[in-house]
């Protein structure tokens, strides 16, 4: 019988998830909820999972893959490593679902590994949050960045958006510059006044994916000439720089040509961040090629999937 993959990239926004056969007949696509268990919680990941796997299991010849790929955000340590394996396996037993050969790793770890074909190269995401991942061709693997909205994720939506309602304020005080994105971010939370935003940037509605998509307010506001809005994008380009530049120097790579893929979309929507972050490269990073990752994390992570396979074939 023809080997079956199952990929699942989980984030702090959705959850994505495929069923394949090796030929590349998709048995099943589907999207759940947020599987990122550091901002959901582990029985709310636990439920998003045994959902979407009882729906996997139906889609099925048999109760069985043989092959799973769960990549999943909020794995930053071996510890979270340890939690989420237990999720993941306890989601299968509770579907009824039985998986031959298991993988559970960072998302972008394994969209990077997937994207580069195990070969040198280094892997750049930044959705609503940001962080990079290297290989040097030779099994090593480095990491910058990751680290959460709390303390990191610089260059991120996430953090473009904060940047965003830290110009507002500043504004409102007088201490910052004049700015478009004063209006243009309270007509997209439908809020009218400096106060209502402050109410809502401490309340119950507030949440780290409405921030996020405060970044496509900052591109609009950037591409209409708001110089606040365009410095905004530019520091963002520079901080995904600096972890680009991590891990080159923690891989080795400074003198091998290798492609530095771009993902997520907080680059994917601003030319001005992809076009700034080209530009550093061009001087910082010329043995580097920086191109728009061509297909999405979860067919990276499908070929990650099948990689294994062969390697191990």
């Amino acid at each position: 019988m023809e080997e079956i993959i199952l990929a699942v990239d989980g984030g702090a926004t959705k959850t994505a998830l495929t069923l394949r056969k090796r030929d590349g007949t998709v048995l099943l696509d589907k999207l759940g909820e947020s599987s990122n268990y550091q901002t959901s919680g582990a029985d709310q990941v636990l439920a998003v999972l045994v959902h979407l796997l009882t729906e996997v299991k139906s889609a099925l010849p048999t109760a069985q893959v043989d092959i799973a790929v769960f990549a999943l955000a909020g794995i930053d340590s071996e510890r979270d490593r340890t939690v989420v394996q237990t999720i993941v396996e306890e989601a299968c037993l509770v579907a009824g679902l039985q998986v031959a050969k298991l993988i559970v790793e960072n998302d972008a770890q394994a969209a990077m590994l997937g994207a580069t074909g195990c070969q040198p190269g280094v892997s750049l995401i930044s959705g609503t949050g940001s962080i990079a991942f290297a290989h040097d061709g030779k099994g090593d693997i480095n990491r910058s960045g990751g680290w959460g909205h709390r303390a990191g994720d610089e260059g991120s939506g996430y953090w473009i958006g904060r940047e965003a309602l830290r110009a507002i304020f500043r504004m409102e005080d007088g201490r910052g510059a004049v700015t478009s994105l004063y209006r243009s971010v309270l007509e997209e939370l439908s809020i009218e006044t400096i106060e209502e935003l402050a109410d809502w940037l401490y309340g119950s509605a507030y949440s780290v994916d409405r921030v996020a998509r405060l970044s496509i307010v900052v591109d609009r506001c950037a591409q209409q000439g708001d110089r606040v809005a365009i410095r905004i994008l530019e520091q963002a380009a520079e901080e995904l720089a600096l972890l680009v530049a991590s891990v080159i120097r923690k891989s080795n790579l400074e003198e091998t040509e290798c492609v530095v893929y771009l993902n997520g979309g907080a680059v994917m929507h601003s030319g001005r961040i992809r076009g700034k972050l080209e530009e550093i490269g061009e001087t910082e990073f010329p043995q580097c090629r920086f191109v728009m990752a061509s297909r999405s994390p979860l067919e990276y992570i499908v070929e990650r999937g099948w990689q294994w396979s062969r390697n191990e074939g």
